[in-house]
């Protein structure tokens, strides 16, 4: 997993479609100021970086955190997998449980919920986009470079390149580079 510095520049420049290498910290602080979803996403990663230590530091972001997840409807638990190149496009109704596990280069939106059922918890794969009002519950596996149309239930797996969409979501089309089936 990449370090901390990494993960950010990696985030920051999944909003800006920049190369992370390219990232200084003035595009962070603009990007910090302008977009709630990568202010939150900061708090997190900081977070689950220092989940270990438990000091007064801790308590502090972990009170910070909360309010910041209340002030944009952005309830993602700090101690969340997830890759570098995290992208949170609308804020507002999104909710991450911590115990999913999430690849490089997610892109979501608004309203979206990923969490378990019965203790089973998805997998989300490299390069998944999450169109608006999206539900995946449960222990199902979305694939690399797959997506997810908005207003989708997803209850089952998705497979890799796969354009799901629908309630209960089904297969409407491939992403680019991918035959048709």
């Amino acid at each position: 997993m990449d370090n901390l510095k990494t993960l950010i520049k990696k985030d920051c420049a999944a909003y800006s479609g920049m190369n992370w290498q390219d990232v200084k910290f003035n595009h962070i602080l603009v990007r910090y100021i302008k977009t709630p979803g990568f202010k939150v996403t900061c708090h997190m990663r900081y977070l689950n970086k220092i989940s270990h230590h438990k000091g007064l530091l801790y308590f502090l972001e972990r009170i910070h955190y909360r309010n910041l997840q209340v002030k944009y409807g952005i309830q993602i638990g700090y101690k969340l997998t997830v890759g570098g190149g995290f992208s949170i496009n609308h804020y507002g109704g999104i909710v991450i449980g911590q115990s999913a596990h999430i690849g490089q280069n997610f892109n979501i939106r608004h309203n979206t919920t990923i969490g378990h059922v019965n203790g089973k918890n998805p997998t989300i794969g490299n390069n998944v986009t999450l169109g608006a009002d999206v539900d995946i519950i449960g222990g199902i596996t979305i694939g690399d470079d797959a997506m997810v149309g908005a207003g989708a239930v997803v209850v089952k797996d998705v497979a890799p390149h796969e354009i799901v969409a629908g309630n209960p979501a089904k297969v409407i089309g491939h992403t680019k580079g991918h035959p048709q089936i």
